[in-house]
């Protein structure tokens, strides 16, 4: 099976990502995937991991496929699989100040500098 990104559209309320799948088995379909607009303004997906995101959810989705429950050709993508996304793909957070080995309590306190006095 091939999947392959077609392009999205911009429209008033989000974004249509747009798949075309190729299976030796049938005829190519064609699978269309929104994301709303608030979901990239309040920060739940960014723009350049929207593709990547419906990417993984169409290849769930025809992995989950019968022929008793085709997949529809049209979905939009729920907060929580947004969210569910952003913290797989999220890296943990690193203190970017001070000295991570140094705790308080292991180390002593610098010592004043000595004017060879």
């Amino acid at each position: 099976m091939q999947i392959q990104f077609l392009g999205f559209q911009t429209r008033a309320c989000g974004r249509d990502y747009a798949y075309l799948v190729n299976a030796t088995n049938s005829e190519p379909r064609e699978f269309v995937f929104s994301i709303p607009a608030q979901a990239f303004t309040k920060g739940r997906v960014r723009y350049q991991d929207a593709a990547s995101v419906c990417y993984q959810k169409l290849q769930r989705a025809l992995e989950e496929e019968t022929a008793a429950r085709p997949l529809p050709r049209h979905a939009t993508l729920s907060d929580q699989e947004l969210d569910e996304y952003r913290k797989a793909h999220t890296p943990a957070k690193r203190h970017t100040f001070g000295n991570p080995h140094r705790r308080a309590n292991n180390l002593p306190a610098p010592h004043p500098q000595r004017d060879g006095r």
